[in-house]
């Protein structure tokens, strides 16, 4: 059967005819080099979650990832990369969850070498994050809450490489948006539901795919128009984002990797309390009498919307890895911020909590302008907009002198992401009964998109996987992926990530 007719090429129909023809030598090495990064952090996620008690009660309801048939190794690997905010960011989005997880899932069945597979990650991340771009206007701001993008993932990362008929794709993403998914802030904050927020649109998207394979017609024309799926999502979509720059500007190279558990709007305010630890002793915790974290305006709103749903011990995980206050009290009653940080023995910890009860977030408008104007998370998103940007919640309420500021200072919308940006900072200030003070500040932690990242991200996603556990030898053959045959890269997946019993125990011991 064929798709359903528009009147020229659709938007599903223009991305995935882009999709189709990607290979591996149309990719910057650059971009291919952040790409190996990405998928070596993605599975430190993996591996992370796998040693706490959430990770293995999701293998135990679903089965271990590499052990599984390629739809069920998905579902289970995005809900374990999900599960602990240990994920990567993007300009547009959290793209990992779909984008590596299902080449990861497909690799074995699929027979992919170690070129093919990285060229479907890419493909993925390009066409998830134009996607993302295109609807983070409106009410659905969720960065990682934000399930649609990963349907567009799932799809392409599935059928890249397969040589199918453009029908099959537009078919496949029109029948994976036919059924939106929504997710529910309370569940989301005061459950384990978040760990399903990534891994439903998936199997969703590779029925789909499957569907699609075998004849079912999706809509073509399923995203654009005034009944459209963007539409549905953003007050103002910018339809031009979806498709704006493919195989010129790579979206990609806006990565950004987490050294610590939790959001992205947290990671400078970690990096400060980790510095701090080493600067006072462990005596002087009692003689606290606040801590204040200066930050950007999203780090306040984060805040504010995570408080209400904190219950101490009771806390779902989902809530802790977005609490400033867990999260720095962590990391200065032990030194760090971990999966481990996350057990019942820390969040029942009530010196911890007490600390965490002394932690008030304060904005700074500098850092807010510095976070606006940087290329990740709005910077790019406000310059695409133009005079459209007044409709995004964080900018309307602007007075108009502000607004006027903003836009001289954002500039036009940037021509390549060689040079991305994410200024996410914090200062985080120690008052001591007596009155003594200690503060660190940090504008751009380890991690964030920057020059720094760009030259250091292998390094960063190495540190973060071998804190995992695993061998440098396993590391070693990962790092290599695209020199290796489709068999090499699965016996190298299988040494990274291990079956379910065999990586628990590595992992705790």
């Amino acid at each position: 059967m064929n798709a359903v007719h528009t009147s020229g090429p659709s938007l599903t129909a223009r991305l995935a005819n882009w999709a189709r023809s990607l290979t591996f030598d149309d990719i910057p090495p650059h971009t291919v080099a952040l790409a190996c990064s990405q998928i070596i952090s993605d599975i430190a996620a993996v591996r992370a979650s796998l040693a706490h008690p959430l990770g293995r009660s999701l293998v135990n309801a679903f089965g271990s990832p590499l052990e599984l048939p390629g739809k069920q190794s998905a579902f289970v690997l995005s809900a374990l990369s999900m599960s602990f905010e240990y994920d990567e960011v993007a300009y547009s989005g959290h793209l990992s969850a779909s984008c590596v997880n299902v080449p990861l899932a497909f690799q074995r069945e699929l027979g992919r070498d170690g070129r093919d597979l990285v060229t479907a990650v890419v493909a993925a991340n390009e066409c998830a994050a134009r996607f993302q771009a295109a609807v983070i206007f409106g009410p659905i701001f969720r960065g990682q809450s934000s399930t649609y993008p990963h349907i567009v993932g799932a799809v392409v990362a599935r059928f890249h490489g397969l040589g199918l008929a453009e029908a099959d794709w537009t078919n496949a993403l029109g029948l994976g948006f036919g059924i939106l998914p929504v997710p529910h802030e309370r569940s989301f904050l005061a459950s384990d539901a978040k760990a399903f927020v990534a891994a439903l649109p998936i199997r969703s998207a590779l029925d789909a795919c499957d569907a699609a394979i075998h004849g079912l017609r999706g809509a073509a024309d399923v995203l654009e128009g005034p009944d459209g799926v963007l539409a549905a999502l953003a007050e103002r979509p910018l339809e031009d984002a979806v498709t704006s720059g493919l195989g010129e500007r790579w979206h990609t190279d806006t990565l950004s990797f987490k050294p610590y558990p939790g959001s992205f709007y947290l990671q400078a305010a970690f990096e400060c309390a980790e510095r701090l630890y080493a600067a006072i002793e462990e005596k002087e915790l009692d003689d606290i009498a606040e801590i204040v974290v200066h930050a950007s305006l999203l780090t306040v709103l984060l805040d504010t919307k995570v408080c209400p749903h904190l219950r101490r011990e009771e806390s779902a995980i989902s809530a802790l890895t977005f609490s400033v206050g867990y999260g720095i009290a962590a990391i200065l009653t032990s030194g760090r911020l971990e999966t481990a940080s996350f057990a019942d023995d820390r969040t029942g910890d009530e010196r911890l909590w007490a600390l965490a009860d002394k932690v008030r977030v304060v904005e700074d408008r500098a850092l807010t302008e510095a976070m606006v104007t940087a290329t990740v998370p709005l910077g790019e998103l406000l310059r695409q907009a133009g005079d459209r940007m007044e409709s995004l919640p964080i900018i309307r309420d602007l007075p108009e002198s502000d607004l006027e500021l903003l836009r001289s200072r954002l500039g036009p919308p940037e021509s390549t992401f060689d040079s991305a940006t994410m200024s996410i900072g914090a200062r985080v200030e120690i008052v001591f009964a007596n009155g003594r003070s200690v503060s660190r500040s940090c504008d751009r932690c380890v991690g964030m998109a920057g020059p720094d990242t760009r030259r250091n991200h292998r390094a960063i996603a190495r540190h973060k996987y071998l804190r995992t556990g695993c061998s440098n030898a396993a590391l070693a053959r990962l790092e290599k992926l695209t020199d290796l045959n489709a068999s090499e890269v699965a016996d190298t997946l299988q040494a990274a990530l291990g079956s379910s019993s065999r990586s628990h125990e590595f992992l705790i011991n």
